[in-house]
């Protein structure tokens, strides 16, 4: 159906939470769509940037606060707003209410879905529905 092999980049700085978050992806991908889901640590907003660099992926789930700089993914999310040329997915994942997490992000236009508790499953079905037939994400 598509050929176009999706790319999922997941950035956090707790191994547990980064083994959690691969498996739900695992469990509810869709396997008739091909996709390369890559977790990875980070402890520093430019670690983050520079990973995002590199895999280039199309869907993003990015830890709320990093424990060694509180800013550092809101300013991976104002990179990606203002350097990031091609249509990225982003999510942000946390523990924290996500009344909490919305008001933290206020103002960065690529985060457009927020993953507090048990919402994986309903990230990827937003996921797929920006999906394009050629196998593009459009979310901006």
């Amino acid at each position: 159906m598509f050929g176009r092999k999706t790319r999922v980049l997941i950035l956090d700085d707790r191994g547990p939470v980064l083994e959690r978050l691969q498996s739900r992806f695992d469990v509810f991908w869709p396997p008739e769509i091909p996709v390369k889901t890559l977790a990875m640590y980070c402890a520093w907003g430019n670690e983050a940037i520079e990973a995002i660099k590199e895999i280039q992926p199309d869907i993003l789930v990015l830890n709320h606060v990093f424990r060694k700089d509180e800013g550092a993914a809101r300013e991976v999310t104002q990179w990606i707003d203002q350097k990031y040329p091609a249509p990225l997915i982003v999510a942000v994942h946390s523990d924290e209410p996500e009344d909490d997490v919305r008001r933290f992000f206020a103002g960065a236009a690529c985060v457009k879905f927020f993953i507090c508790g048990e919402r994986v499953r309903d990230f990827i079905e937003y996921c797929l529905s920006k999906r394009t037939a050629d196998g593009i994400y459009v979310d901006r």
